[in-house]
C-alpha cells in the first residue's frame, strides 16, 4: 500500500490583494509567482487577509491559481475564531498538550488552527518596508512582531521574503526584531542596508546562510492591458519623437503623511516640488506627462493618489493644455504596470511604481521618502537616480531627475542588459543549487 502524496501547503503573511495600495498586491502576486515557480502544485494560502474565509482566483504566467483566504483579527471580539488571541491560546496549548489527536480537534472546529499546522513553509514580507517602526508603533507590533511570532510558536518555519528592516527607532522594537529574526529560518533582504541591519541585530549569534540578498520581488510581476483605459486624448497627441513621462504623486506626501505635517521630514514641500518638476520637464516641447496614482485609497483618504494627481491636474491644465494627462479610472496591479509601460521616463514617489517602470526596463527617477528607494535602485546599479528629498532641497531635486531625463536613453540601455538577468534570479530564489550571496560566518557583537 502506498500513501499519496499531498500537495505543499504554504501561507503567506504580511501581502494582500485588498489594501488599495498596488505595490502591496504587488509583492502578494509576485511572491506568489516565486513560490509556484518552486512548487508547482502548492496550496497556497494567504493568512490575515480578506474579511472571512474565502477563495480568490488568480492568472499567474498563463495559468489559473487559486488561494485561500483566511482573516486574522486583532479587535476587540476575542472570541472570533480568526482572533489573534484565540489563535495564539491554541498554539501554547498545542505546546502543553503535544497530541496529534488534539491537534486534529483544534483543527476540526478553527479552519486557522488548520491552516497553520498543515503548512509545510510559512513565507512573510510585512508590507515589503513594514518590518520597522517608521510607521508607528502599532504597525510594527502587529505585522513585525506577533504574526511572525503566532508562526513560530506553532512551530512552522518562517521565511522573511526579500524586504526591507528597519530604521528601528525604539529599543523595545529592536528586541523583538531580534526575536524574530532569530527565530525565522532564513531572512532575505532587498537592499544592502538591510543587510547591515540585520547583521547589526544578529551580532553574536551564528548566522549560517540566514542573511540571504534578493532584489524586490515585485520585478517579476506580469503587466495587463486593461480592459479599458483613460488618459484622456494622449494616443492622439502623441507623436513619434514625443517623450511621455509618467509622474506618480503620493497622495501620503501630498498631504503631509498620516500627521497631515510633513511627518517624513521632507526638506521641501512636496506639493510645490511637484509644480516644479513639471515645470522642468515641460521646457522640453516634446514631454507630454501622464499622472500616474498607485495607491487607490477612498476618497478622502490621507493615502490616496489619484485624488492628489487630480488636483495637480486642475492646477496646471491650463498653463500647459494639452500636455498633462491624468490616467483616471481604478486599476488592479497588473493594469497600472501597464499604463507605466507606455511611458519613455518616470518619476515616481511610491516605489513599486518605480518598479513597475524599471522592471520594464523604463528609465526612471525615485522621489525617496524613505531608505528603501536607494537600496532597490542600487540592486540595479543606478542609486545615483534616487533623488532623496528627505536629505535634498528642492534644486537638488531637480538637479538629479535633469541628468537622469538626459541619460535616459543609458540608463534604457544599462536596464536591459541587468533586468532580465536580476528576474530570472529572482523566479529561482528557492531552487536548489541556486546561490544567492549569504553570509555564512559569526557576526561579532561589537
Amino acid at each position: 500500500m502506498t500513501l499519496e502524496k499531498r500537495n505543499m501547503k504554504v501561507c503567506l503573511l504580511g501581502a494582500s490583494f485588498d489594501t488599495g495600495n498596488m505595490g502591496v498586491s504587488a509583492l502578494a502576486e509576485s511572491s506568489i509567482k516565486i513560490i509556484l515557480n518552486q512548487w508547482p502544485d502548492a496550496e497556497v494560502t494567504l493568512l490575515g487577509t480578506g474579511s472571512a474565509r474565502s477563495s480568490r482566483t488568480l492568472r499567474i504566467s498563463g495559468r489559473e491559481v487559486r488561494l485561500n483566504l483566511l482573516d486574522l483579527r486583532f479587535g476587540k471580539n476575542i472570541f472570533k475564531s480568526s482572533h489573534f488571541c484565540v489563535l495564539l491560546m491554541s498554539a501554547l496549548l498545542l505546546k502543553l498538550i503535544p497530541l496529534g489527536r488534539f491537534g486534529k480537534m483544534l483543527s476540526a472546529i478553527n479552519p486557522h488552527v488548520k491552516a497553520l499546522l498543515e503548512a509545510d513553509k510559512v513565507f512573510d514580507i510585512t508590507g515589503g518596508d513594514s518590518f520597522s517602526d517608521i510607521y508607528g508603533m502599532r504597525r510594527f507590533l502587529i505585522y513585525g512582531f506577533l504574526q511572525k511570532r503566532l508562526v513560530t510558536l506553532f512551530g512552522k518555519e518562517l521565511i522573511l521574503l526579500p524586504q526591507t528592516y528597519g530604521p528601528f527607532k525604539r529599543p523595545i522594537v529592536r528586541r523583538m526584531a531580534r526575536g524574530v529574526l532569530k527565530r525565522s529560518s532564513v531572512a532575505y533582504a532587498r537592499d544592502r542596508d538591510s543587510e547591515e541591519t540585520l547583521e547589526e541585530l544578529l551580532a553574536g549569534y551564528k548566522v549560517n546562510g540566514k542573511i540571504r540578498f534578493s532584489p524586490d520581488v515585485a520585478f517579476v510581476l506580469d503587466p495587463r492591458e486593461p480592459g479599458n483605459i483613460d488618459i484622456g486624448s494622449l494616443a492622439e497627441v502623441r507623436e513619434k519623437d514625443s517623450v511621455v513621462v509618467g509622474l506618480n504623486v503620493s497622495g501620503l506626501l501630498f498631504n503631509g503623511g498620516y500627521t497631515h505635517g510633513n511627518m517624513f521630514g521632507l526638506k521641501t514641500d512636496y506639493r510645490e516640488l511637484v509644480f516644479s518638476i513639471i515645470d522642468l520637464l515641460m521646457k522640453d516641447r516634446k514631454v507630454l506627462i501622464i499622472l500616474v496614482p498607485h495607491v487607490f485609497a477612498p476618497d478622502g483618504s490621507v493615502e490616496s493618489d489619484p485624488q492628489a494627481c487630480l488636483k495637480i491636474y486642475e492646477e496646471m491644465k491650463d498653463k500647459y493644455p494639452g500636455r498633462i494627462f491624468p490616467a483616471r479610472g481604478q486599476y488592479n496591479h497588473n493594469e497600472i504596470k501597464y499604463i507605466i509601460g507606455l511611458c519613455d521616463f518616470f518619476i515616481g514617489s511610491r516605489m513599486h511604481a518605480c518598479i513597475a517602470a524599471l522592471s520594464q526596463c523604463i528609465p526612471a527617477v525615485g522621489l525617496a521618502y524613505s531608505k528603501k528607494f536607494k537600496g532597490v535602485f542600487e540592486s540595479i546599479g543606478i542609486e545615483d537616480y534616487v533623488a532623496d528629498a528627505y536629505g535634498c532641497k528642492s534644486d537638488e531635486v531637480l538637479s538629479t531627475i535633469g541628468k537622469a531625463f538626459d541619460k535616459r536613453n543609458q540608463i534604457k540601455s544599462h536596464l536591459k542588459k541587468v533586468i532580465p538577468q536580476m528576474q530570472q534570479e529572482i523566479l529561482n530564489m528557492f531552487a536548489e543549487g541556486n546561490t544567492p550571496r549569504v553570509h555564512n560566518k559569526v557576526v561579532q557583537s561589537v
